[in-house]
């Protein structure tokens, strides 16, 4: 073997030896040879380096090329006449150096790409696949440079270089001293760099390449480069410098080139850069290779002495602070490095290392590298703070990694000591540290001295608690656990500070002390650090189990500070904005803290009303800056900025019309972006007001900065319109968001077309023919045809009306329930009685029955899908063979032959063309003919709805647009399609196609509104009053300054009705809608809508889990801890259909739910208590809570008073006071308390409530009486407008609670006799004072008043008095209110046998109920009820005949006895025959045959 390498260096010598023989020949007749020669000195030292290594590739390739090279001199050398051999260099000699010079090159550039690969590719974390060189390979294997060629090599270059000042002396003179002496010290710094590297191989510790490591089998480090790699790296950069050096050489002595001084002074300034320690990158490269240098040295534990070696070299053995203190960090890091594992965490030092010591040297450079000069300089001791806080950090993730590796130790004992060895040595660095920065601040700039102090002042408190930690647990006193989670936070402030430190360094730095860009800079800065604070907070939060996240949140911040830092040594090109740093350090933390950091909820966001919901937004976030609640004082500015953002962007879309839209489709991106960005907001903002968590906080930043950017991209979009355009967020002025559709509540149209040939057909089925069996019509026919609005006309029509004794009406559903019907069909034959729903099922069917039992009755039972739902009732429907009959609406044929197989079903048919363009025409135009101009197209709309008359009423909700012209009727026809249709199927789709162009014409506030009524469709008809609490609560409603919430409210719903959407059920006395509903086919229309939008999320029975439950009325047993997942919600909004016991035992949770209502599936009265707690817990930000069903049991839940939001709350049970806690609720604007029995208490603290708009307690409701010092306005319920139903002792004690709801619309009370001694014990209270109340509704209990009178408001409209029992003379004070338009009289409100009305009483009222009196005479003319609408006696037994003298009330048009006697039934016959047109309605309390 040994023979063979002998062959081989032998062998290569000879081919290099050859090769500089003919060199040498003719390197005098050519400059172009003698570059090659000196090229090829390099190569002969690499040569010898590699040949002394066997099998190196780069050897052989040197010896081949080099052969090569030798065999085309020799053959050129003969082939030479012999009298051209001393001629000066001829043309084909040029050639041949020339191609000489290139081969020679490209194998210089081979051989250095390949030594510098091993480098660049550990630098890049991996081998390259892309080396192409067939011999690279071989190069990349463990085989090393011999180091001793390293000073005859670099001797080499030294040689290169003196030739370039050579170049500057003879082409430039001596004046150019500049050029110079830049080449002078390139050449110094290569002396420099030899010096430094040739004495480290020569050190004992040290050992050569191939062996490190090799010592007891210690493997290789991947995370650092080989001292191979490194060297490498050295000798490629100076291969290249050697190569450009030459290169210029011979490009000036050739002529090729004019040498001036600017391109000599630039080529020597990049060759220095090269390799001087102020080039990032050669700085990278040393702090590598001193790593690499100390993994290979055998005695690690003695002083590190090549990085003092290292400092020698940097600072050309100049002495001071600046050595001293990167000779101790750099000697740190090192160690640093080789003792930690989390070799990621240490590299992250890296940057910021690099990045300090290529500025430490720079400033040295330009203190013409004196000593004594850099340390005295302001800008030096600026450096060695940041080196103090470096080392500081390396300090404390030392002392971590020691608590980590004692913890994995086997001898508790060992590694304690161990562990309290090691911190003793770092607590005199500890200790060493503040003084040195007390020392070093001194010499900052005046400006800086105060910042020098305060970071001297941070470090020496935090290692305090460093040295406090120590003692604590040499004494025994914490564990190493304990000392680990106090030592976290410490690095986490530290790292936060330095952040702070450098960023604001960079920003002064970019912007050129430019106050204004600072002042901006500042502001995203304090945003950035207060993001790594709250992240901070988050991971050091004692709840999380994952402590090791802390850890990783420290290598985050690293991260984040070497990303920072990475462009410091870019600083003199300043080639990033400072927006754009802090826009990548953003994305980085995104990408670092998806798995650390608690994530935003994904919640299902409404897609509608958006700038409604803007608005709302806004509103709340000024009324909680008003109120300034501590949990928000910590981004109390950021609040304010985003409202600022917010208003702006709001002013800027409400300006932005279709057409705008159209031109900058990204107008729609942004809106939906706009929308995103608010609710995200509302949920961050209530978070922290409800409970604030640091996740919170982080959150709000990172929603602010969007924001930011959101308002970025509107101020790019430019609209015509001056208004639209995005203001300054602290100029710009609230704009109203909804344009309300009408001023003042219309006139609803009730408008049909009259099918007489139907409705007859239907009367007479139900009226004609002799008295038989039961008998059961049916009216069969698809969705929108109708079928419902017959059999009302049919219901409603004075021939069934005097045929029939009884009636009642119930709407079935395809999922129905029996006990719901019952209590229908009950309500509608006696009136509705909470004893009803008091009742069991088998109870109300035997009390329907026998209601029903020997009358004569008439039930139509609406939309029936099976034959079950009449089959479940024929218990409760007697057949007396009387002519009782029952009248059934179904879509489908089966079911109608199913039920009454005997019957043939009457299928309902479509509008004809005619009859179809009459009810459009009646409905747009209400009763007025179509201008000619429109009947055309009118008609043809007409013909397009294909005689569905739903489909037709919903065209022409569109058509009644204030606006009405050919060409957007045309545009509205082109929508519809024009095929004729002949199957129900087709029918049906084109009844939903028509609800969707007419959905999609209503202006964004009323599709919210329209579709939060499917939710509360559930019993099919939908109180308005609890439709407009919920509307308000959810804020769908805005709040101008001309109206109230509940007029603009009511103004919504009356355009919904207006259009033909909504149908209504019921009116109140007074003419206004108590109860609406939804056609079927707008229901499924709108519950599509519901899930398109996210406006709600409906659960039912039918949803999972709850599928799977048991089907149990009671507790039941259901394993959750065992079930895949909790039954968690992502929706805005939740409605939950279930049984209670299924709702309560599966605690769903529902973190960022905003509503929750829930319908019980079962009617039954719920007697047992639910165990709610898990709301405020799950349901943290509910502003909706409808439990109105649900029995909470005798206590109210204190909790409730946690959930801040709340607007709207229900809840029942056998309630019996309120803790003072409700009033924690400060926004809550509806209280329903539906108790199930006795009196409920409110605390005093009810007063402090000052939103509170509706309030209503069944069955009635106490004050506290310990609140006597509290009077005044301050305690005044301002903002009341309805309240039920107070329970209050007449005479000063109401007095004294009236006058605290001053402004109240609505009052439902119960007054009770005093039992105080005074003379005012027993009066009627002062309700005068009430000056805005229109409706009133009193029960008495007690001896009749004192005095008798009445003390009531002018302003009244309607009243409603019980159980007075005064004589009918002091009816005078209620004819005498001058605005009275409803009176109900009911239980004894009055007492005597005889009630004669005065003239000039009662002039504006419209109904009048008459109920439980003993009244027997009743004397009247009609001239004292003028405007009477509606008259409606009941339960007056011995009241003889009403007044012969309504007859003339041309107002009149309805009379209804209920329960009375035969002779008052019979007057009121008598006044419809005289009169006419009045329809009289009557029901008795007997049999009729």
């Amino acid at each position: 073997m040994m023979a063979s390498v002998s062959v081989f260096a032998s062998a290569a010598g000879s081919s290099l030896d050859r090769l500089d023989s003919a060199l040498e020949g003719l390197r005098s007749r050519s400059f172009a040879v003698e570059k090659v020669y000196n090229d090829w000195r390099y190569l002969r030292i690499l040569w010898q380096s590699y040949h002394k290594r066997s099998g190196a590739a780069a050897g052989l390739k040197i010896e081949a090329t080099a052969e090569e090279i030798a065999q085309d001199l020799v053959r050129f050398c003969n082939g030479e006449k012999q009298g051209d051999k001393k001629s000066p260099e001829s043309e084909s000699l040029l050639e041949l150096a020339r191609d000489c010079s290139t081969k020679t090159k490209l194998l210089m550039a081979e051989i250095g790409e390949a030594l510098d690969r091993l480098y660049l590719s550990w630098s890049s974390s991996g081998r390259d696949s892309s080396i192409n060189s067939s011999f690279q390979i071989h190069l990349l294997s463990p085989a090393p440079l011999d180091v001793s060629f390293w000073p005859s090599f670099v001797k080499h270059l030294h040689s290169n270089v003196l030739r370039i000042s050579r170049i500057a002396a003879e082409h430039l003179g001596s004046e150019h001293v500049t050029v110079r002496n830049q080449v002078y010290s390139l050449y110094d710094s290569l002396k420099s760099l030899e010096h430094y590297i040739a004495p480290l191989f020569s050190h004992p510790n040290f050992s050569s390449p191939g062996e490190a490591g090799a010592e007891d089998g210690a493997a290789t480090d991947d995370a650092l480069p080989s001292v191979d790699a490194c060297l490498g790296h050295v000798v490629s950069v100076v291969l290249r410098i050697a190569n450009r050096c030459c290169d210029h050489w011979l490009d000036c002595k050739t002529g090729r080139i004019q040498v001036e001084k600017s391109e000599l002074t630039k080529f020597v300034e990049d060759l220095h850069h090269e390799i001087h320690p102020r080039n990032p990158y050669f700085m990278e490269f040393h702090l590598n290779f001193l790593m690499a240098i100390y993994r290979s040295s055998h005695r690690k534990d003695e002083d590190v002495d090549f990085v003092m070696q290292f400092c020698y070299y940097l600072f050309n053995f100049e002495g001071g602070d600046f050595r001293d203190e990167v000779s101790s960090l750099v000697t740190l890091f090192v160690k640093t490095n080789a003792k930690l594992e989390d070799r990621d965490f240490v590299q992250s030092f890296f940057p910021e290392l690099n990045a300090v010591l290529t500025e430490m040297a720079s400033l040295f450079e330009a203190n013409n590298r004196e000593g004594d000069k850099l340390d005295n300089s302001p800008q030096c001791s600026e450096l060695l703070t940041k080196i103090c806080l470096l080392k500081a950090e390396l300090l404390l993730v030392v002392q971590i990694h020691n608590i980590n590796s004692s913890n994995s130790s086997s001898s508790s004992f060992s590694s304690s000591s161990t562990m309290l060895s090691d911190w003793e040595d770092i607590i005199y660095e500890c200790r060493e540290l503040p003084r040195n920065l007390s020392r070093y601040f001194q010499k900052l700039h005046h400006e800086q001295i105060e910042d020098g102090k305060k970071m001297s002042e941070f470090i020496e408190l935090i290692f305090q608690e460093v040295e406090s930690l120590y003692q604590s647990f040499r004494h025994q006193e914490l564990t190493k656990s304990a000392v680990k989670n106090s030592l976290l936070p410490l690095v986490s402030k530290l790292v936060i500070f330095k952040e702070e430190t450098f960023l604001m360094e960079l920003l002064r730095l970019k912007n050129g002390g430019d106050s204004t860009f600072i002042a901006c800079g500042k502001e995203q800065i304090d945003l950035h650090l207060q993001k790594l604070k709250y992240i901070s907070q988050i991971l050091l939060d004692e709840r999380r189990k994952d402590r090791e996240d802390v850890f990783r949140s420290c290598l985050y911040f690293r991260k984040l500070t070497s990303f920072s830092y990475s462009f410091s040594i870019t600083q003199d090109k300043m080639i990033i904005s400072f927006s754009d740093l802090l826009y990548k350090v953003k994305h980085l933390m995104t990408a670092e803290l998806r798995e650390i950091i608690p994530q935003f909820l994904m919640l299902d966001f409404p897609k509608t009303c958006k700038l409604r919901f803007l608005d709302f937004l806004l509103t709340n976030l000024e009324e909680l800056l008003k109120c300034f609640p501590t949990s928000i004082a910590s981004v109390k500015y950021h609040i304010e900025e985003i409202q600022l953002h917010l208003k702006s962007l709001n002013t800027f879309l409400l300006n932005v019309t279709k057409l705008d839209i159209e031109k900058h489709p990204e107008l729609k991106d942004l809106g939906d972006c706009v929308n995103d960005v608010a609710y995200q907001v509302e949920c961050i903002v209530d978070s922290i007001e409800v409970d604030a968590q640091p996740q919170n906080f982080f959150w709000l930043i990172d929603v602010l900065e969007d924001l930011r950017l959101v308002k970025e991209k509107a101020c790019g979009i430019h609209l015509p319109t001056p208004d639209a355009e995005v203001r300054d967020s602290k100029i710009v002025n609230q704009v109203p968001i909804d344009k309300l559709s009408r001023d003042s509540t219309p006139t609803i149209d009730e408008f049909v077309v009259d099918l007489k040939d139907e409705e007859q057909f239907i009367i007479e089925k139900l009226t004609r023919g002799t008295p038989k069996a039961l008998d059961i019509v049916s009216i069969i026919g698809m969705p929108g045809l109708g079928k419902t609005t017959l059999a009302m006309k049919v219901y409603n029509s004075k021939s069934v009306m005097y045929c029939f004794h009884q009636r009642a009406w119930c709407t079935v559903s395809q999922a129905y329930e029996k006990r719901r019907l019952l209590i229908e069909i009950l309500t509608g034959v006696h009136g509705p009685t909470d004893e009803i729903h008091q009742m069991t099922d088998d109870a109300l069917e035997e009390k329907l029955r026998k209601a029903l039992l020997r009358n004569k009755y008439l039930i139509v039972m609406d939309d029936v899908w099976d034959a079950g739902a009449v089959n479940d009732l024929k218990k409760a429907f007697p057949n007396d063979s009387n002519g009782s009959r029952i009248l059934l609406t179904s879509r489908h044929r089966s079911v109608a032959l199913e039920i009454e197989p005997d019957s043939v079903p009457h299928s309902l048919r479509q509008f004809s063309e005619e009859e179809s363009w009459k009810l459009l025409e009646k409905k747009v135009f209400k009763g007025e003919s179509c201008p000619k101009e429109l009947l055309e197209v009118g008609k043809e709309i007409a013909r397009r709805c294909q005689g569905l008359p739903l489909a037709l009423v919903a065209v022409a909700g569109i058509l009644k647009a204030p606006v009405k012209n050919p060409k957007s009727w045309k545009k509205l026809a082109d929508t519809l399609s024009s095929e004729v249709i002949d199957n129900p199927e087709a029918r049906e789709a084109r009844c939903k196609e028509v609800l969707g162009v007419s959905y999609n014409h209503l202006p964004e506030h009323l599709k919210s509104c329209l579709c939060y009524m499917v939710v509360l469709s559930e019993e099919r008809d939908i109180l308005v009053r609890k439709l407009k609490r919920f509307w308000l609560a959810e804020g769908f409603i805005p709040r101008p300054e001309q109206k109230s919430s509940e007029e603009v409210a009511e103004d919504f719903l009356m355009d919904l009705i207006d259009r033909s959407l909504v149908i209504i059920s019921k009116r109140r006395s007074n003419g206004k809608v108590k109860s609406c509903r939804l056609h079927d086919l707008i229901l499924d229309f709108c519950k599509s809508k519901l899930k398109d939008a996210s406006l709600f999320q409906l659960v039912t029975r039918s949803s999972e889990p709850y599928a799977s439950f048991p089907n149990s009325d009671y507790g039941f047993e259901f394993d959750f801890h065992h079930n895949s997942c909790p039954v968690s919600f992502s929706s805005y909004r939740l409605a939950i259909s279930l049984k209670r016991n299924h709702l309560v035992e599966s605690k769903p949770i529902g973190l960022g739910t905003r509503s929750l209502l829930f319908f019980a599936s079962s009617d039954s009265e719920p007697r047992c208590p639910y165990d709610i707690s898990f709301i405020w817990q799950n349901f943290k930000l509910l502003r909706v809570l409808d439990f109105e069903c649900i029995n909470v049991g005798v206590s109210f839940p204190a909790e409730i008073g946690q959930l801040v939001q709340l607007r709207y709350l229900a809840v029942g049970g056998y309630l019996r006071s309120i803790p003072q806690s409700i009033s924690n609720l400060r926004r809550l604007e509806t209280l329903i308390l539906k108790g199930l029995r006795g009196m409920i208490m409110l605390p005093n603290t009810i007063w402090q409530m000052k939103s509170l708009r509706h309030v209503h307690v069944n069955p009635h409701i106490s004050f506290n009486r310990d609140d006597e010092e509290q009077r005044g306005g301050c305690f005044e319920l301002k903002n009341l407008v309805s309240l039920s139903c107070p329970s209050l002792s007449c005479g000063e004690e109401a007095d004294r609670i009236i006058i605290r709801f001053q402004n109240v619309g609505k009052l439902r009370c119960i007054f009770f006799e005093s039992q105080d001694s005074s003379t005012n014990r027993n009066q009627f209270p002062r309700l005068i004072r009430l000056t805005h109340l229109e409706s009133l509704k009193i029960l008495y209990h007690g001896t009749p008043l004192n005095n008798g009178e009445f003390n009531l408001p002018l302003n009244l409209k309607k009243l409603t008095l019980s159980n007075f029992r005064l004589p009918w003379s002091h009816i005078s004070a209620i004819g005498k209110l001058e605005n009275l338009e409803v009176l109900k009289l009911l239980s004894g409100a009055f007492e005597g046998r005889t009630w004669k009305m005065e003239d000039g009483e009662f002039q504006k009222l419209k109904f009048l109920c008459l109920d439980t009196l003993n009244i027997v005479e009743w004397i009247a003319s009609y001239e004292q009820l003028p405007r009477l609408q509606r008259l409606v006696i009941q339960n007056c037994k011995e009241l003889k005949e009403l007044p012969d003298d309504l007859a003339n009330i041309t107002s009149l048009e309805t009379i209804e006895v209920h329960w009375c006697g035969q002779s008052a039934e019979e007057s009121a016959n008598n006044i419809r025959e005289e009169a006419g047109e009045i329809k009289v309605v009557i029901r008795s309390s007997y049999s009729k045959s």
